[in-house]
């Protein structure tokens, strides 16, 4: 499911940096991506993961965004996590104002569903549940 509500609550599934169903960014960051195609890759996700909470819900019930969560394919000793998501937090800012901004977790792992190189979780209020 992309996404499911309950309550006053809608959380998306982890969602890639894809486009018309194509993975755009592959592999670890601090590796084979840069910080700054990570940044990319996440205002991509966040983006997909936006469109499944609107896509549920309805963008006029969306009251704000609550949580994000971004997870990163890091390589070994890679500590710019905080950096990467920054690309997600200035995408939900960009596209929702001030209902964008969130508490957040940057979380780096070691792989991620088709290497990608970061998935995304939003975690959304809705108004009038």
């Amino acid at each position: 499911m992309p996404a499911v509500r309950h309550g006053d609550l809608v959380v998306s599934a982890g969602m890639t940096p894809r486009v018309d169903g194509r993975l755009t960014h592959r592999g670890r960051v601090g590796d084979e991506v840069t910080v700054e195609q990570a940044q990319r890759a996440a205002a991509t996700a966040v983006a997909n993961a936006l469109s499944a909470v609107v896509d549920l819900a309805g963008a006029e019930r969306l009251e704000r965004v609550v949580h994000l969560a971004v997870y990163v394919n890091a390589a070994p000793g890679f500590e710019e996590h905080t950096t990467v998501a920054d690309g997600a937090s200035a995408r939900l800012r960009e596209l929702l104002g001030d209902a964008g901004a969130a508490s957040r977790a940057a979380v780096g792992v070691t792989s991620l569903p088709g290497g990608a190189c970061v998935e995304v979780v939003l975690t959304c209020g809705l108004a009038g549940a």
